[in-house]
């Protein structure tokens, strides 16, 4: 089975009320495969979908066609220059203004923050992002 476009689904049951089940969907994208089948494995929980995609294409489609509660990007998908997590990230928060997004990145250059901070991002963290980061995303969107 390819990473690309895989989907795992889970079932979370939220603390909202008897009874009351609400499924989240999470998109993931990276350009390492390696990273997507970890991040996969970490964010995986009950009642939430964990989508992955390679490219900045993928990242579209999928928002184009799901409803994301929560994205995390990585800065850099096309080589050294790509900046691609910045479009990806604005281009969520244009489609679903509520969906929390974080951006990651193996290059801390002065600035990266800022830029993420102004294209949308709630997060940005330096890869390697570490799992008590990634349990800050899932609290932002009411999953323990």
């Amino acid at each position: 089975m390819s990473v690309k476009n895989a989907s795992i689904r889970m079932i979370y049951y939220s603390k909202k009320g008897e009874g009351d089940m609400e499924e989240k969907r999470i998109l993931v994208v990276d350009d390492e495969v390696s990273i997507l089948l970890a991040f996969k494995k970490l964010l995986q929980r009950p009642f939430v979908q964990v989508d992955t995609c390679e490219s900045m294409e993928e990242a579209i489609y999928n928002i184009d066609h799901f409803s994301y509660d929560a994205a995390i990007a990585d800065l850099r998908l096309s080589g050294s220059l790509g900046q691609e997590g910045f479009q990806i990230i604005s281009y969520l928060k244009k489609k679903t203004p509520k969906a929390k997004a974080a951006l990651i990145s193996a290059f801390g250059l002065s600035g990266t923050e800022a830029l993420a901070i102004a294209s949308g991002a709630d997060f940005y963290f330096e890869k390697p992002v570490s799992f008590k980061d990634l349990n800050c995303i899932l609290k932002s969107i009411g999953i323990e």
